[in-house]
């Protein structure tokens, strides 16, 4: 049939954009196997956002606190959708971890840390393209398996994903937090 021929270059074309757009639409339906709907209902509901809450997360850090060979100088409750960490190097240097919600979807920003949960950003003035300097990348890294370790027990409500932080509270971020420091 002349006119319908269909050519290894086209052909390929259209399997290669079919499989680049799958994770992307795949990211972006909703779970709704069986399995998925039993274990959103068998999850612990969401704990209050209060300092109490925060500290039982992150339990046993508290201010004055190490993590590894840092030390911990403030620990905020949650803020515009996270919680402010700020640390301190043992040469003085003070820099912010935030601890934000995790977001699962194909496109969405990746920090250097992140739990089942939870997501640990560096607040390091870049936007998104920037590298994290190897120190700041580890301690969020440290943060994350003491985090992991608790958020079993202490599911907290009131924090957003990165995405969602852009998008309602854009110029709160890469500003570190207010303190000591």
């Amino acid at each position: 049939m002349p006119g319908r021929n269909v050519s290894r270059r086209l052909f390929v074309g259209v399997m290669g954009g079919g499989v680049l757009a799958a994770p992307v639409i795949a990211s972006a339906r909703p779970e709704t196997t069986s399995a998925a709907k039993n274990a959103a209902h068998s999850e612990k509901p969401l704990d209050a956002p209060t300092r109490e809450n925060v500290a039982k997360l992150l339990h046993p850090l508290a201010a004055g606190s190490r993590l590894a060979r840092w030390t911990i100088v403030q620990i905020d409750p949650v803020v515009n959708g996270c919680v402010s960490i700020k640390v301190r190097t043992d040469d003085g240097h003070t820099f912010d971890l935030e601890l934000l919600a995790r977001d699962r979807t194909a496109l969405a920003q990746r920090p250097p840390a992140e739990t089942e949960r939870h997501a640990i950003f560096v607040v390091n003035g870049g936007n998104g393209w920037a590298t994290t300097q190897e120190e700041l990348g580890l301690a969020a890294m440290t943060l994350a398996q003491i985090v992991a370790k608790n958020e079993r027990e202490v599911r907290l409500s009131g924090l957003l994903t990165h995405a969602e932080r852009i998008e309602n509270h854009g110029d709160a971020l890469l500003v570190p937090a207010e303190g000591p420091g």
